[in-house]
């Protein structure tokens, strides 16, 4: 949960930047500036902005949900059942349950975090 709440956290201030630089980009458009013409300050790029915010939400998204499919494993709840919690089949929480531990996802900034390991 605590990657979730960071991964959020983060895309706030992502998104925050992101917003800023629309905006700028709307301005200069309103004064008719051609896109090639713009001189926009120095950052990331927004479509490079926007992916990496994406990014880092679907790995600790990816995280969240496999932590959550083993834990609800541990506590006795079959792999059916958890796919009709989840809304998905059971084979596609073996998956889950499977690439737990062996697949760590890394995050946008390159840093690799192990997956939380529940039970």
């Amino acid at each position: 949960m605590d990657d979730l709440v960071a991964a959020g956290r983060e895309n706030i201030t992502a998104w925050i930047g992101i917003m800023e630089r629309v905006d700028a980009v709307r301005e200069l458009r309103r004064q008719g500036v051609a896109y090639t013409e713009m001189s926009i300050p120095e950052g990331v790029p927004i479509i490079d902005a926007v992916s990496a915010a994406q990014d880092r939400l679907n790995i600790a998204a990816a995280r969240f949900r496999r932590a959550t499919a083993r834990e609800l494993h541990d506590s006795g709840l079959s792999l059916a059942e958890i796919g009709r919690l989840f809304g998905v089949t059971r084979q596609r929480i073996s998956n889950l349950l499977d690439e737990e531990g062996t697949h760590h996802p890394q995050m946008p900034d390159g840093e690799q975090q192990a997956l939380p390991r529940q039970g």
